[in-house]
């Protein structure tokens, strides 16, 4: 008598995202062992990311008949009239704007010669900072902009502010890590970003609260009330005793906390969420309140099942230019290294039980810098300003790809033939995919090629964070193909040519027939 098919389905492939730490066999099937430009969208399902597109207009030519601008940062900027001014820079060019980019030439300055400003807002005005670059200072007036150095301001100090990051929080600009001194934070008299030295502005020197050597401040932060210190290898906070005013009152500060053995290696990979600060630790990507509370416990990070590939790629970077942001509408955190260019994305929405994150990886998106502002997501691009949006990078398809762990159908010891495949999908008539079955741990695999034809089954009401995700019709489709080939231990996968519209895998199912055992 024959013997009946097995039966496997994965309901939810890649439902807790990457896991390219645990050996393959013991993974629940939830987890994946490559999931390439896709998120996990609201309803748990791995989907195709968006794509870019080009705001800025006349690229190439855009400013100043300078061809391949290479944008190094943006930031956002509230103006009095309540529009919102974006900049720019590149290596020793400032832009304003979005679509039509301008160059912004401060009125009295030094010779900039690098691009690694780092800006921040405070009482209607913006203040660049670059740590051996005399601070800049933008404000728009009546229609008018006005960009000089902090030092064309009368009564302003200005020797100890040529500062590498800066801090807008508490109603003061905060500052740290100059050429001379990086164990001292600078701060401003109240809602006076270029009042250094009158007032209640002043200094905290954090030397003699390092118990366990020398360190260096790398980025500032502010929450909960509290002014964060990022070092490399610790984390320094403080607090005041006037109940955390909303000014924070700098004479009667106190030191509440010091957290050694962690800290942050990279400028810009410090984000702040709302309800946490994340960050690129000498140890993967950590969470503030996670390191907070596990420091008296073994270190754990959010980024633990990606362990190994984080820190592959800090070896080889210039820790400089690791860029991330934080995109509330999109609800994840994405960490860019452009050496390996990978960007890995973090599903903030939901942790899994020991507290990691849920991560997918871009490997074709890497932008010089980010730019979340209110609904929309900005990248820095080569020649311009893209935004994240349809589904095609700059007019070219790309592929989502997906492998599972490794699996032996709950018989350890029976060779299985497999003999259909079925993939359950939603998303746009005419994307082309494809199935996979491979074998034994092989990188080959069996390929079975899909195009998605109109569906019976329609999916209404279908959205990401309320935003319709696909364009025209959108359908549930099953489809199924013969299977191939024979082993013991199974990998199935699916890749997909994201060419304009968006796709989704739901269900991925496997029959197979035991063969002779081993």
């Amino acid at each position: 008598m024959a013997k009946p098919l097995i039966a496997a389905s994965i309901s939810a492939p890649a439902f807790y995202g990457l896991n390219t730490q645990a050996s393959g066999l013991s993974l629940p099937e939830g987890f994946a062992l490559h999931a390439d430009n896709c998120v996990i969208d609201k309803q748990g399902r791995l989907s195709a990311r968006k794509g870019w597109a080009y705001e800025t207009l006349s690229v190439g030519t855009v400013v100043d008949a300078n061809v391949g601008i290479d944008l190094l940062g943006m930031a956002d900027f509230q103006e009095i009239t309540g529009d919102n001014t974006r900049f720019s820079w590149s290596a020793d060019t400032i832009y304003k704007g979005t679509v039509d980019l301008t160059t912004l030439t401060p009125t009295t300055t030094d010779t900039i010669a690098d691009g690694n400003w780092q800006v921040a807002t405070l009482n209607d005005h913006a203040y660049f900072f670059q740590r051996g670059y005399l601070p800049l200072v933008y404000t728009n007036d009546g229609g008018a902009d006005t960009f000089e150095t902090i030092a064309g301001h009368a009564g302003t100090t200005v020797g100890s502010q040529t500062a590498n990051t800066v801090l807008s929080a508490y109603g003061r600009l905060w500052t740290a890590d100059t050429t001379a001194n990086k164990t001292t934070v600078w701060f401003t008299d109240v809602l006076d970003g270029t009042d250094w030295s009158t007032g209640t502005a002043g200094s905290i020197d954090i030397s003699s609260v390092l118990t366990q050597g020398a360190d260096e401040i790398v980025a500032l932060g502010a929450h909960n009330g509290f002014l964060i210190i990022f070092c490399k290898n610790n984390i320094i906070i403080y607090g005041d005793n006037d109940n955390f005013q909303a000014s924070m009152n700098t004479t009667s500060l106190t030191l509440v906390e010091v957290i050694e053995g962690v800290g942050c290696i990279a400028r810009d990979s410090k984000q702040n969420t709302g309800e946490d600060i994340l960050f690129l630790s000498n140890t993967g990507v950590r969470s503030l309140n996670r390191t907070v509370q596990e420091k008296s416990q073994p270190m754990r990070n959010i980024s633990k099942n990606i362990r190994d590939d984080i820190m592959e790629a800090i070896e080889v970077e210039v820790l400089s230019e690791v860029k991330s942001v934080y995109s509330p509408h999109n609800s994840f955190y994405l960490l860019t290294f452009p050496a390996t260019r990978q960007t890995f994305v973090f599903d903030t929405r939901q942790a899994l039980e020991d507290g990691s994150f849920r991560v997918t990886v871009w490997p074709s998106v890497t932008p010089k810098a980010y730019l979340a502002s209110g609904l929309n997501l900005y990248y820095a691009q080569p020649n311009g300003i893209g935004k994240y949006v349809g589904y095609q990078d700059n007019g070219l398809q790309y592929q989502m790809s997906y492998y599972s762990s490794f699996f032996d159908l709950g018989l350890p010891n029976a060779n299985k033939i497999v003999k259909k495949l079925t993939a359950t999908t939603v998303g746009a008539t005419g994307q082309a995919f494809s199935l996979k079955i491979g074998y034994e741990y092989s990188p080959i695999f069996f390929s079975f090629p899909f195009t998605l034809e109109s569906g019976l089954i329609y999916e209404y009401g279908v959205a990401e964070y309320d935003l319709s995700e696909y364009a025209g019709s959108v359908l549930i489709n099953e489809q199924q193909s013969s299977g191939s080939g024979a082993g013991n231990i199974l990998q199935v996968g699916f890749t997909a040519e994201i060419n304009g519209a968006g796709l989704s895998l739901q269900k991925l199912s496997i029959f197979a027939k035991q063969g002779k055992v081993l």
